[in-house]
């Protein structure tokens, strides 16, 4: 496996710095959106033009009657389940966020909790702009759209990464750390004060509780690595994850976010 963490995190700085589009805000409180929608680059005219619905992640601004603005962040992945959060601005409120599964049909996506449809969107040209639950153009939302921004699987550094047999990749802050898992090769894990990774042999994981437990030692002792399939931000950019990643090395407990690549976890 190839080691190239300096440039790398450099390449994350580069690429993980979205900017967000204003949006509207949806009518439902639990606005859930699912995967797998793609739009066009957004177009200077007027006119809203029906397009593809690509999975992703998706953010903007959008309106609120008793605060500020909320902003939203919509993760659409390709096994059509979503997660939604909602941020009030100008408000103590605590975040808003559901779980579920999305459909299309008819150039609209819709948002489904627990099998209850409760938001609609149209896939457009210039994003995705919330209409009623029949499907019908709602006012407050006639300008406003959430727009597809790069999402942790989306990253260019980790696509190279992938192409050279990485498996899954993890990483988190405070303290800031880095992991690869070559399940042909070895498992590595550099920690932000150390200039060169701790490698491992890579061992099988065995599933618990829907969780991928790996316990592997080397010379410089144990790690036992814990991925949970669960919705993750690394708390330094707008990207979102799959997976929550728990590495204990010696004594300590590093907490962070995963992306699958290729085979890992299953």
């Amino acid at each position: 496996m190839r080691s190239c963490f300096g440039l790398f995190m450099l390449v994350i700085i580069a690429c993980n710095d979205p900017s967000p589009v204003p949006v509207p805000s949806p009518a439902d409180t639990t606005t859930t959106i699912d995967t797998l929608f793609s739009l066009r680059d957004i177009d200077t005219d007027d006119t809203d033009t029906p397009t593809t619905f690509v999975p992703g992640y998706y953010t903007g601004l959008i309106p609120c009657n008793d605060c500020s603005n909320i902003t939203r962040k919509v993760l659409l992945l390709a096994d059509h389940t979503f997660h939604l959060k909602d941020e009030f601005n100008g408000r103590e409120l605590p975040p808003q966020e559901s779980e579920g599964r999305w459909l299309t049909t008819n150039d609209q996506l819709q948002l489904l909790v627990n099998n209850a449809l409760v938001k609609r969107f149209a896939v457009t040209n210039k994003g995705l702009k919330e209409v009623g639950l029949t499907g019908a153009p709602v006012a407050l939302y006639s300008n406003t759209y959430l727009s597809r921004t790069i999402i942790g699987a989306d990253n260019i550094a980790w696509m190279e990464k992938k192409a050279a047999g990485i498996d899954f990749f993890a990483l988190g802050n405070e303290p800031f750390w880095l992991m690869e898992i070559d399940k042909d090769k070895q498992i590595s894990f550099l920690q932000v004060d150390s200039t060169q990774p701790v490698v491992f042999p890579y061992v099988a994981a065995i599933q618990q509780n829907g969780q991928y437990i790996y316990n592997t030692e080397t010379g410089a002792g144990g790690m036992q690595i814990i991925i949970t399939p669960q919705f993750c931000s690394d708390g330094m950019s707008d990207n979102w994850y799959e997976y929550k990643v728990e590495a204990k090395y010696n004594g300590a407990t590093y907490v962070g976010c995963g992306v699958k690549l290729n085979e890992v976890p299953e």
